[in-house]
């Protein structure tokens, strides 16, 4: 395995290419359906953990980024963890765990965030806490089509980083989710 954490925007024509790839198989569109974007508008990552099996072809990603948001009012730095992804042949290998740990010992270490934090499905929770990450129990207002609302459409998950793990009732990502 081979794993690479490399600037989004560095990224070149071949990495952009197979990251394309790798999205259209972990996410195949379905036969007969039209084409419908998310009903929900991502943030872009800054950063791109790059995982590649032994042919070095690219077999899983996550994607971080930092932004200052605000924690009952407060400001803090969050590290985003988004838009994980294991090629389906390669899933139950460990791709997925060595990235998310890459990712967030970068955004820690090397970006000095307050904690991290993901949304993801409820049936990937148990996942994710085995990961040492927990539920976020209070609420999380986002940006979406230019103003702020509650964000209901996946479940919160948070890790401790510089500071321990938010305990706010409200926690503001002051934009897009990711």
């Amino acid at each position: 395995m081979h794993m690479e954490i490399k600037a989004t925007a560095q990224l070149n024509d071949d990495e952009t290419g197979a990251l394309k790839a790798l999205s259209a198989a972990v996410y195949p569109p379905k036969p007969g359906a039209a084409k419908n974007p998310s009903p929900i508008k991502w943030a872009r990552p800054q950063w791109s953990v790059l995982l590649r099996n032994a042919d070095s072809q690219l077999v899983s990603y996550v994607g971080a980024l930092t932004r200052l948001g605000l924690c009952d009012n407060q400001e803090c730095l969050i590290g985003g963890i988004g838009g994980v992804k294991t090629h389906p042949t390669q899933r139950g290998k460990g791709y997925a765990k060595v990235g998310i740990k890459q990712a967030t010992d970068f955004l820690r270490r090397e970006l000095g965030v307050d904690f991290s934090l993901l949304v993801c499905r409820a049936d990937l929770m148990t996942y994710y806490q085995g990961l040492g990450w927990s539920a976020f129990a209070g609420d999380t207002l986002v940006r979406q089509n230019g103003s702020k609302t509650i964000f209901t459409w996946n479940k919160v998950m948070v890790k401790p980083a510089a500071k321990a793990e938010p305990q706010c009732a409200m926690l503001d990502l002051c934009g897009l989710p990711w």
